[in-house]
C-alpha cells in the first residue's frame, strides 16, 4: 500500500483502467474534461469521456482530414464549366481545446487543428467553397466559442456549409451555427444548447485502498472541486451559476449565428431535434444527404446560401423570380420574410407556460398560418383541460401537444379516463365485508322487529 500512496491519481487510473503506456492521454484528458464546463451531448458525451478514459476510444475513433474535392461534374455543367473545387472538413469524435499526443496517438480533435484546417481552405483560392462535415457529440467549453466565432467572421468569403451527418451536439452544433447553411439528414440530430459537467468523488475509493489525502492549502476555496473530497455546497453553487453564465453565452451566440430570438434558443432547454424537426425549430436550413448537399454544388450558377432556418429559394415559385421590373422603377424594398417557427418560439419563451408544454409545442407540428398567440392559447386550453379532469401533472398535456390532439379529442379522452377509474374505484369499494362485519351484520337484522314478528308466526 506504501507504494500505491506514492503514485499519482491519474497514473493510477490509468493503471486501474488498463491503459499502461498510455497514462499521458488519460493524465491530460482527464485533467481537461473532469470539474470542467463541457458542451456535450450529456447521454452520448459521458460515455465518449468514459471511453477515453478506459482505453475503449483511441485516437483512431477521432478523425479531422481535410479533403479537396472536385465536383465539377457532380451537377449538369457547360462543356467549358470551370474547375469546381470543394473544401471538406471530416470531424467525428470529441473535441478539446488544444492537441493532446501521448503515447497513444494525437488524441481527440481539436478546436486548434480544426481552424488551422478552416484557414487553409478558406485561403485557398481553388477552394470555391467549404463543408464542415459533422458526427461529435461535442467536447470542451474552453476554445469552443472563439473557432465558432471564426468562422461565423469569415461568412462572405466564400459559402460554408455545415452537413449533420449524423450529429452534430452542443459544442458541434455550434461550429454548425456559424456557417451560411445547415444541412442535416433525416436520422441526423442537432441541438443540446446547453453546457455540463462532472464532479468525480474519488474520496470512497481512497478510502478502500488505504490512502487518505490531507490538503495543506491557503485560501477558502482553494482545494474547491478537488476529486479527492466531496463536493461542498459552497462550491456546487458556485459551479451552477458559472455552467448559467456559459449557457447564457451559448444561446447568444446561436441566437446570432442563426438569425434567431435570444429567448427562443433558451426556451429549448437544451433539447435535441432530428431531421424535419431540427428544421421547423431554426436550427437546420433544410434536409439533405451528403450527394444532396454535392449535387447541389455541383450545379451550374448554385443560388447563394439562404439563412439557416428560412425558407429555401427554390422552393419559391418560378414565376415571382421573373416578374418583369421597369428599367426607370426603382428596386424594391427586399421583404422581410419571416421565419414563423423563430416567432412562435419567441412567443412561447415570452409566456407562462410550463417548461414541458413550451417544448412539446414547439415540437408539435407547425399549423400553416397559425399564430403564434392561438398555439399558446391551444396549449394553454390543453393545460386546463387536464387540471380539471384532475390530472394536472403536465407530462399527459404535453404529449397530447406534442401529437396536436384538438380539444374535443382531449377531453373525450379525459372523460374516457376518468371514468374507467370510476368503474376501478366501484370494484375496489364493493369487496366482501370481513367476517366480523357480516356477523355483525346479521346480528342487527335479527333484532329488527319484522324479523322477531315474522319468526313468531312461524
Amino acid at each position: 500500500m506504501k507504494g500505491m500512496t506514492m503514485t499519482s491519481k491519474p497514473g493510477l487510473l490509468a493503471r486501474m483502467l488498463g491503459r499502461g503506456s498510455r497514462a499521458p492521454v488519460v493524465a491530460s484528458l482527464a485533467a481537461a474534461v473532469l470539474n470542467q464546463p463541457l458542451l456535450v451531448q450529456p447521454a452520448i458525451g459521458e460515455a465518449l469521456v468514459g471511453g477515453y478514459l478506459e482505453g475503449k476510444v483511441t485516437s483512431d475513433d477521432s478523425v479531422l482530414k481535410a479533403d479537396r474535392l472536385d465536383i465539377s461534374g457532380a451537377g449538369v455543367q457547360r462543356a467549358d464549366a470551370p474547375q469546381n473545387l470543394i473544401g471538406v472538413i471530416n470531424l467525428s469524435g470529441g473535441m478539446v481545446n488544444r492537441p493532446m499526443p501521448g503515447a497513444s496517438g494525437p488524441g481527440p480533435v481539436s478546436y486548434a487543428a480544426v481552424r488551422d484546417t478552416f484557414d487553409q481552405l478558406l485561403n485557398d483560392d481553388a477552394v470555391t467553397s467549404i463543408i464542415l462535415r459533422l458526427d461529435t457529440p461535442g467536447g470542451m467549453a474552453s476554445g469552443c466559442f472563439d473557432l465558432v466565432d471564426h468562422i461565423f467572421e469569415s461568412r462572405g468569403r466564400k459559402p460554408i456549409y455545415a452537413l449533420v451527418d449524423d450529429h452534430a451536439y452542443s459544442a458541434g452544433f455550434a461550429l454548425a451555427s456559424a456557417c451560411d447553411e445547415i444541412w442535416i439528414s433525416r436520422t441526423g440530430g442537432v441541438g443540446s444548447v446547453g453546457v455540463v459537467c462532472y464532479h468525480h468523488d474519488w474520496s470512497g475509493n481512497n478510502a478502500q485502498i488505504g490512502l487518505k489525502v490531507t490538503p495543506l492549502f491557503a485560501g477558502a476555496r482553494k482545494v474547491d472541486f478537488n476529486p479527492n473530497f466531496p463536493l461542498s455546497e459552497e462550491a456546487h453553487v458556485q459551479a451552477l451559476a458559472d455552467l448559467e453564465d456559459m449557457r447564457t453565452m451559448f444561446v447568444d451566440t446561436v441566437a446570432r449565428n442563426l438569425g434567431m430570438d435570444a429567448a427562443a434558443v433558451s426556451a429549448t432547454e437544451a433539447a435535441c431535434y432530428r431531421g424535419q424537426a431540427a428544421v421547423a425549430v431554426g436550427f437546420a436550413t433544410r434536409l439533405g444527404t451528403w450527394h444532396d448537399l454535392i449535387a447541389q454544388l455541383g450545379a451550374a450558377e448554385s443560388p447563394p446560401p439562404s439563412a439557416p432556418g428560412n425558407p429555401d429559394p427554390d422552393d419559391e415559385p418560378e414565376a415571382s423570380a421573373t416578374l418583369p421590373v421597369p428599367e426607370a422603377a426603382p428596386a424594391p424594398p427586399a421583404a422581410v420574410v419571416e421565419n414563423p417557427t423563430a416567432t412562435l418560439a419567441a412567443a412561447v419563451a415570452a409566456s407562462e407556460l410550463p417548461p414541458a408544454l413550451a417544448v412539446a409545442l414547439l415540437r408539435r407540428p407547425l399549423q400553416e398560418g397559425e399564430p403564434a398567440a392561438s398555439a399558446i392559447e391551444y396549449a394553454t386550453a390543453v393545460q386546463d383541460a387536464c387540471a380539471a379532469a384532475l390530472r394536472g401533472d403536465d407530462t399527459l398535456a404535453a404529449s397530447f401537444i406534442e401529437k396536436n390532439t384538438d380539444l374535443d379529442t382531449v377531453r373525450a379522452q379525459l372523460l374516457s379516463m376518468k371514468a374507467e377509474e370510476g368503474r376501478s374505484t366501484q370494484v375496489v369499494t364493493a369487496q366482501p365485508a370481513s367476517m366480523a362485519d357480516q356477523r355483525a351484520a346479521d346480528n342487527k337484522a335479527k333484532l329488527n322487529p319484522n324479523h322477531i314478528y315474522k319468526q313468531r308466526g312461524n
